[in-house]
């Protein structure tokens, strides 16, 4: 919801959503703002979770995960989501992750221009 907002705010920006996890999604903000968390995940965290990333596929982003952990829950999401709006799926040393995030970010960004 927050990079969705983000990208509404900002129209003119590149719109490109890194997501950095390391779990399946256990938390959502409700209606009014406020965080709500729960393990094991819910299913209205999990509709919520699929709601924004189908709206954000929407708006035009570019969504890429980079995956921390190699819990076979977490892969199945993780490739579902990537797979649902055609974004990438990265398992980075996590001593190296900033290194992997912005060359994502920049590759994603000359595509995205090129084709414009």
């Amino acid at each position: 919801m927050i990079a969705g907002r983000h990208l509404r705010r900002h129209p003119d920006s590149e719109p490109v959503v890194l997501v950095v996890t390391d779990g399946e999604p256990t938390a959502h903000l409700m209606a009014g703002g406020e965080p709500y968390f729960r393990w094991p995940t819910t299913l209205e965290t999990l509709r919520s979770t699929i709601a924004e990333v189908d709206s954000i596929a929407r708006y035009g982003a570019t969504l890429n995960l980079f995956m921390l952990g190699e819990d076979e829950g977490l892969a199945r999401f993780v490739d579902a989501v990537a797979r649902r709006v055609g974004g990438r799926v990265f398992t980075p040393d996590v001593s190296r992750l900033g290194e992997y995030v912005v060359a994502d970010y920049l590759r994603a960004r000359r595509g995205r221009r090129a084709s414009a």
